[in-house]
């Protein structure tokens, strides 16, 4: 088996649909090998896709129904709780008891019975919380808020109305000074002919203060993006989007091999309209660790693959891009914005095969040391200081999920602290929720929460101190 091929079926990340659970469960106390430490109070939230009827044959895993879940911390104690995302789209199918809806973002593969009400909106991207709010995330559509206790699906949020765009996206950025949420819209209007996006800004109570709207240079995929302390960055990916093809049956995003990668910076302070994009070939992205500014050089840390990062989705001349093209590595891309003529440079982290990366959200925007991973292999933290990966290496057929860091105190130094990650032991059908030791992420896990059952994949998600949570909005 090639690496590639190591690396996705390892992760049930081919894009296709893993085996669902379809169940919402609730556990109270669970039982731990080792021991919580009684520092992490808290709710870690994680929503991922788990399609609640069967969905077409090969359907790609982001088109599962949002299962949203909730670990509970507490003085050593940890209670484990899901529930399904209650979109209009989810409902409508539970009450016709079948499925309804076809491809990946494509109306027209869908059964002439199924309403299309904020069809898209499944809800299962990201579990983030702002201002005393949990939102289950999509980026194709408005948030979901939910209950942070009970995790019963609320209303839609679009900032008390405020809001013009049709989307808001599934990576926000959490401005660790100001409290600002910091986001954007793809296809903001609704219209995949232009690509219209819109920078989106709410203060740290929930206020929309911002939205601007802005063309990219194509119709492309926009999954994530950065701001730092002084610049916004936009990336646009060469998944393209064809209306007449889907119509035809196709899928919404194909690969175009013949596009390169665009990222778009502007000053936080400046203008939509002063945007000014770089064009990177054989540089694919789908999501990045941080970004910070030193004078007139934008780094961005990313995971970048040299092709199509999606190869569930095919190429435009209608070839299945290979494995190898979408293997991606955590890069450190520098922008020089003093040299107009300036082609960015690109530096990969040896040994870093991997995704879904974050770090210590207290040191986001801003210039950081530690970032954490999900390593090709396990669980693995980043040392930028000597670009030093250190790995916990999980057996064949255990699968570890997004891993999140949790620092030991509010002002605790940076990566002092935990990596919390779900592992699935894929064999036995069942999982356990660890904690490692982030500065000795080798060593075996300080605690194991055993669960009962394997848990499906899931993508992003937010930990919440319990005092946050005690004063959420009602």
């Amino acid at each position: 088996m090639t690496l590639a091929g190591k690396f996705y079926n390892m992760h049930s990340f081919q894009g296709k649909q893993s085996p669902a659970t379809r169940l919402e469960a609730e556990l109270y106390d669970a039982e731990i090998i080792g021991e919580v430490p009684r520092e992490i109070n808290g709710a870690l939230y994680r929503v991922g896709g788990d399609r609640y009827y069967p969905t077409l044959e090969d359907d790609v895993i982001i088109n599962g129904d949002g299962l949203f879940s909730m670990l509970r911390f507490e003085d050593g104690h940890v209670d484990f709780k899901s529930r399904y995302v209650r979109t209009p789209r989810l409902m409508a199918e539970r009450a016709a008891r079948r499925r309804l809806y076809g491809k990946y973002r494509n109306k027209y593969t869908d059964d002439p019975e199924a309403p299309q009400v904020d069809r898209d909106n499944t809800g299962n991207t990201y579990a983030h919380w702002h201002a005393g709010r949990l939102f289950a995330l999509r980026e194709d559509s408005h948030p979901y808020m939910m209950d942070p206790e009970t995790l019963e699906t609320k209303e839609q949020w679009d900032f008390d109305g405020k809001l013009k765009s049709i989307s808001v996206c599934a990576h926000p950025k959490l401005d660790p000074v100001t409290g600002e949420w910091w986001g954007f819209g793809l296809f903001a209007d609704g219209s995949y002919i232009e690509p219209v996006l819109a920078l989106q800004v709410a203060d740290k109570e929930g206020n929309l203060i911002r939205e601007e709207i802005f063309n990219s240079p194509f119709p492309g995929l926009s999954h994530d993006f950065a701001v730092t302390r002084e610049h916004v960055i936009f990336d646009i990916m060469p998944l393209t989007v064809d209306e007449e093809r889907m119509k035809k049956g196709g899928d919404f995003y194909n690969y175009d091999p013949s596009k390169p990668s665009a990222w778009g910076i502007m000053r936080r302070d400046g203008s939509v309209n002063d945007i000014r994009w770089f064009h990177l070939p054989n540089t694919f992205s789908g999501h990045i660790m941080n970004a910070f500014t030193e004078g007139d050089k934008v780094y961005v840390d990313a995971t970048i693959s040299p092709g199509n990062g999606f190869p569930f989705f095919p190429t435009t001349i209608g070839e299945i891009s290979s494995l190898e093209e979408g293997i991606a590595q955590i890069t450190r891309l520098e922008f020089d914005l003093s040299d107009e003529a300036s082609i960015p440079k690109q530096y990969a982290v040896p040994g870093s095969v991997g995704e879904m990366p974050r770090n210590d959200g207290r040191f986001q925007m801003e210039r950081y040391r530690w970032g954490y991973f999900r390593h090709d292999r396990g669980i693995a933290s980043l040392d930028w200081d000597n670009h030093q990966v250190n790995l916990h290496e999980l057996p064949p057929g255990v699968v570890a999920q997004e891993p999140m860091f949790v620092p030991r105190s509010a002002d605790a130094p940076e990566g002092d602290g935990w990596i919390m990650s779900m592992v699935n032991f894929m064999a036995e059908n069942r999982a356990e929720f660890w904690v490692l030791d982030a500065k000795n992420v080798q060593a075996d896990p300080i605690a194991r929460v055993l669960l009962p059952y394997r848990q499906s994949f899931s993508f992003h998600g937010s930990f919440v101190p319990l005092d946050q949570i005690s004063n959420a909005v009602k």
